[in-house]
């Protein structure tokens, strides 16, 4: 038999043990992590991580996909292939996208994307979910850069709400460049 305070000891580690793991679910279930650590670690959405980064977009400010050491943060996992190291770009094959937060309503924004010539009768679609899609047909093959409008009121201007830009391809492109702009 065991003594008393060996009993106690065994019931209060039990208590503390048990109070640590109800603790650990808690935190997993309401992680206190940014936004860019919650979209690649968490949710699996978004293709690099870094300590520093975050998924805030300047409109203007270009998104540069080739750099092989310093790769653009807004890639979402899927879709996307790793910068070539000779800086030619980043292959897109697929179905992907850009996820990336605003901290001001931008309004209509112009989207802007350079890449090298695709595959003859490439045609791309870029969306916002189910309100806004546009096809472009890149058949020319001296075609190095595409723009379309995107509409007021489709991208949410909230620093912990991400937009997500939605790219479809039926053949490969390697892009070098992607840009939000204002319209106008």
């Amino acid at each position: 038999m065991m003594s008393r305070s060996v009993k106690f000891i065994f019931i209060l580690t039990f208590l503390a043990l048990s109070a640590f793991y109800l603790y650990v679910l808690y935190l997993t279930k309401h992680p206190n992590v940014s936004l860019a650590y919650r979209m690649y670690y968490i949710e699996q959405k978004t293709r690099i991580w870094d300590r520093n980064q975050t998924l805030a977009y300047i409109p203007g400010t270009e998104m540069v996909l080739t750099k092989y050491r310093d790769r653009c943060p807004y890639l979402s996992r899927a879709g996307w292939d790793i910068p070539k190291e000779d800086g030619s770009g980043t292959v897109f094959s697929g179905t992907g996208g850009l996820y990336f937060t605003l901290h001001a309503d931008p309004g209509a924004l112009n989207f802007e994307g350079s890449f090298t010539s695709p595959n003859t009768g490439t045609i791309l679609t870029v969306s916002i979910g189910d309100a806004w899609s546009q096809i472009i047909h890149l058949e020319n093959e001296n075609q190095n850069h595409f723009s379309v409008t995107i509409p007021a009121s489709l991208l949410v201007a909230d620093p912990e709400q991400p937009n997500f830009i939605s790219l479809k391809s039926n053949n490969n492109i390697k892009f070098q460049s992607f840009k939000l702009s204002h319209a106008g």
